[in-house]
């Protein structure tokens, strides 16, 4: 039976598939979240060890950058393409049970890292096994959820993302503050290994707990139009050009903002306030778990109320309130003159942006079939990764290295990038507003013709 993936329409308008039952679907979403957030563990460490790293293998805050951006993003995006042709064609949760493995030895492998190129080479790695999570796991989503349910369920799924980063932060800062006074671990033919060294391996461990969860789950039925056994890509952006082009500028600028802060806030605490490392971990970590948590989950639940009300624009009229409130508190942190201050800017920047993260699948989702799904929902994440995560953290290195000329400034230069993408960001998510509801009107009635 074919059944419309918006999420403006509930089902008993069209049809009435056999959803998997609540229980089992929150128990998939539950567990993918886990693997989101132990996926931006494994991925987002490496911000907090920017001075020990800088330390011990003589790299610039670009190179830093290039560890924390590219390597990781640009085989992420590229691999995330062919990953999600396969989602689309056999069974997402093996899929995801092998991309955990490979992310989990990979980040093991940081930790062994003796050179800039050796821990290069191995975030390649972490990159290309995260690449096979969230296209797999936004197509299973969907497909156990009714569409005026699914905001919230992706909602969940994308705190694991916010998880991932808060527990990188809290756990790595302890682990850091931990290693610099414990005597030094020697392991087997390994040796020994260095503070940031132990980080890596530590959070490398939860990988096999992740693929036994992922075992006892079962793979729901592919629900909706377009749920043939293939669809090529083509056609689909052919017809939907514009607003895949509207909807991926707008939530990749807002997307360079979101990344600057994450890669950066941690050493802007340390170099201009002198906190210590377990406390950036502890504090930085805390915000996000709280504020962007709170954010997602207010945004998901907003969604649904305002689609509820009959409003076709709803995810974007959040996406855009959320990262409006956002950009005066993005500004505002690095101005303050106290570190504390500077928390509570950033804590509220946190809970605007959170509005906006857990929304880009849901938007996608709206406009585009079953079995092309997943392929979308990779190539939005190809763009929307490449230019958050590469020119967000690089930008603003090259402006502290090349401009201000002064690493204690890196919080300023992190506010000058905020101030040009994200006007442009909600520019776009503006310009949407009107070809994305034109197409999910479209493709509500090509699904009631089925």
């Amino acid at each position: 039976m074919l059944q419309k993936t918006t999420d403006f329409v509930a089902p008993a308008d069209i049809g009435a598939p056999d959803w998997p039952a609540p229980a089992r679907a929150w128990a998939t979403v539950l567990v993918l979240m886990a693997a989101y957030a132990v996926g931006f563990v494994d991925r987002q460490i490496l911000t907090l060890l920017v001075e020990p790293l800088r330390r011990d293998l003589g790299i610039s805050d670009t190179q830093f950058s290039l560890l924390s951006g590219l390597a990781f993003t640009l085989f992420y995006t590229l691999m995330g393409v062919p990953l999600a042709w396969l989602a689309d064609r056999g069974s997402r949760r093996n899929l995801i049970m092998i991309s955990i493995g490979v992310w989990s030895a990979m980040t093991a492998a940081c930790g062994l890292a003796s050179s800039f190129i050796s821990l290069f080479a191995a975030r390649v790695g972490v990159g290309i096994g995260e690449a096979g999570l969230s296209p797999a796991a936004y197509s299973l989503i969907a497909d156990s959820f009714p569409p005026a349910k699914r905001a919230r369920a992706m909602g969940v799924y994308a705190i694991g993302a916010i998880t991932g980063v808060g527990m990188a932060l809290i756990i790595g800062g302890a682990v850091i503050e931990w290693a610099s006074t414990a005597p030094p671990v020697t392991l087997p033919v390994i040796g020994t290994l260095k503070s940031w060294q132990m980080a890596f391996i530590i959070v490398s461990l939860p990988g096999p707990v992740l693929i036994l969860a992922m075992m006892f789950l079962r793979e729901p039925a592919r629900q909706g139009a377009g749920a043939a056994p293939s669809a090529p890509l083509a056609p689909y952006l052919r017809r939907r050009w514009v607003v895949f082009a509207l909807l991926s500028a707008g939530y990749s600028l807002v997307g360079v903002a979101i990344a600057a802060y994450l890669t950066w806030a941690p050493a802007f605490l340390m170099r201009a306030h002198g906190w210590p490392v377990g406390k950036v971990g502890a504090v930085y970590g805390s915000i996000l778990l709280v504020s962007s948590t709170a954010g997602v989950l207010i945004g998901g639940w907003w969604t649904d109320r305002f689609a509820a009300a009959g409003r076709k624009d709803a995810v974007l009229r959040v996406a855009i309130i959320g990262a409006v409130s956002a950009f005066p508190f993005a500004l505002a942190a690095p101005l303050m003159k106290t570190g504390e201050m500077a928390a509570v800017m950033l804590a509220l920047m946190c809970l605007g942006f959170g509005l906006t993260q857990g929304l880009p699948a849901v938007s996608f989702q709206a406009v585009t079939p079953n079995r092309v799904r997943a392929r979308v929902i990779a190539l939005y994440l190809l763009i929307g990764n490449i230019v958050a995560f590469t020119v967000g953290p690089t930008a603003v290195a090259l402006i502290s290295d090349h401009w201000l000329k002064d690493p204690r400034k890196i919080g300023v230069a992190v506010a000058v990038v905020t101030a040009v993408v994200l006007p442009l960001g909600v520019a776009a998510l503006l310009a949407a507003i009107r070809p994305y509801v034109r197409a999910a009107d479209e493709e509500i009635a090509q699904t009631s013709d089925h």
